[in-house]
């Protein structure tokens, strides 16, 4: 028992004994390391200024513009209405929602039978009528003929009652002889009387007859009126906007067909807020009317089509619910693209139809022009309306007269020179007068906002 007992101890020693070893050769590497290490160089503490992209500003003149919405509205529609009822005999081919029809152009057509048969009775009445006048006059002439007649019978009865009662007188005539002288010259007073009184009724007869000349003439005008409204015609260029009717169709007086619309006139009713009427005041206060130009809204195609228009009229009163004025515009011929070059110029079509009533457009009304103004991104302006500019490599919060924030810029007439150094890039933490450095050939490359 006892030499199992003397092994283990060994053993036990054994171990010990080589893991001190292991432990001193690691302890002496250790110190050996610490002894020969290096000491840090030491440095003194360098603040660097944050780096920004600057650019230089430059004031310009600038025209203020106003923008707004609205719908193309046809200035002159023109809705085809029947004056005359009857039977639809012709309709224009070109009489088709969309199709062109110039001026003076048959649009539709009524039957005309019935009303050229109207026309030709008013024209047998008024002959009638000018017959019955030429017949009166002609009596009226044959009885002034006849009073002439029956004044010479008078004045021959006359002359024989004198001489009969001459000698009856002297007992040369018998009683029954002056009675039948007596009875022929009162005869021709009453023959003469007779002639007279139908001459003077013939004034009023001649009055009767005229009114119905002209009644005659006034039922011609009628049935002539009547068959040319059977024909409809175009007073003007245009196109047709709607069409209600079709060849062999009955219609009545008051029916609208269709209508009509004349070419290159085009309306734009628009809507200003009265807080942005300031922009464009000035011109109406000096008795002038804003140009516009009108496109079409949604359109994203830079080349897009530009129409002139004009400020024409200002409605009476403000509207109740947006509480906005009302402006008509109207669109002008000459048509330009998104640069302002005359399509014309560039070999385009320059048809004023390629825009049509309904278009839902965009109006950009030019104000007053602003001299001096400085433009710059919008989203530079820092709250408070200030400006972040390097001014002798420190950052200066500059405060700022804003005129006006428009889209994604803002105009400032006040608090900037030509010159000043304004920065664009981030800078985080910023502190009023903090140094700053300016990032290597911004200043040069001339970085516009």
């Amino acid at each position: 028992m006892e030499k199992p007992s003397r092994l283990r101890v060994t053993s036990f020693l054994f171990r010990f004994v080589r893991v001190f070893i292991v432990l001193g050769i690691a302890c002496a590497l250790a110190f050996w390391l610490y002894a020969i290490r290096s000491k840090p160089e030491k440095k003194p503490l360098v603040r660097i200024p944050p780096s920004v992209r600057i650019f230089e500003a430059h004031s310009r003149s600038e025209v203020m513009t106003v923008e707004a919405y609205g719908t193309v509205r046809p200035r002159k529609l023109v809705k085809i209405a029947v004056e005359v009822p009857g039977r639809v005999e012709y309709l224009n081919p070109a009489f088709l929602e969309g199709g062109f029809v110039g001026n003076k152009a048959v649009l539709i057509q009524i039957d005309p039978r019935s009303y050229r048969l109207g026309k030709e009775a008013a024209i047998v009445r008024v002959n009638q009528a000018k017959t019955d006048i030429d017949s009166l006059n002609q009596d009226i002439k044959n009885l002034k003929n006849d009073i002439e007649l029956a004044r010479a019978n008078v004045a021959l009865a006359q002359k024989e009652l004198n001489r009969i009662r001459a000698l009856s007188k002297n007992q040369f005539a018998s009683k029954t002889s002056l009675d039948k002288a007596e009875q022929q010259h009162l005869g021709a007073r009453i023959q003469l009387q007779a002639i007279q009184n139908r001459l003077l009724l013939t004034p009023s007869m001649m009055a009767q007859k005229q009114s119905v000349l002209a009644m005659a003439n006034v039922e011609h005008d009628k049935a002539a009126l009547a068959l040319e409204r059977t024909r409809i015609l175009c007073g003007f260029d245009g196109f047709v906007l709607d069409k209600q009717a079709e060849v062999g169709e009955y219609v009545n007086s008051g029916q609208t067909l269709g209508a009509v619309y004349e070419k290159d006139a085009l309306d734009v009713e628009v809507r200003i807020p009265l807080e942005k009427m300031k922009w464009i005041q000035t011109l109406f206060s000096e008795g002038r009317m804003p140009a516009a130009r009108v496109s079409i809204a949604n359109f994203d195609d830079p080349g897009k089509k530009v129409w002139e228009a004009r400020v024409v009229r200002i409605k009476a009163r403000i509207d109740e619910k947006t509480r906005t004025l009302p402006m008509t515009l109207e669109i002008q011929t000459n048509l330009t693209d998104g640069w302002g070059d005359s399509f014309q110029s560039r070999g385009a079509q320059t048809q004023l139809f390629d825009l049509k009533p309904g278009a839902f457009v965009k109006c950009k009304i030019i104000g007053e022009v602003h001299e001096n103004i400085f433009v710059l991104p919008r989203h530079l302006l820092k709250s408070g309306d200030k400006l972040y500019i390097v001014t002798d490599s420190h950052l200066e919060m500059r405060p700022i007269t804003v005129l006006r924030k428009f889209e994604e810029v803002v105009y400032i007439n006040g608090g900037l020179n030509n010159g000043d150094k304004i920065i664009f890039s981030p800078l985080p933490g910023a502190i009023d007068g903090m140094q700053l450095t300016i990032a290597a050939g911004e200043k040069q490359m001339g970085i516009k906002p």
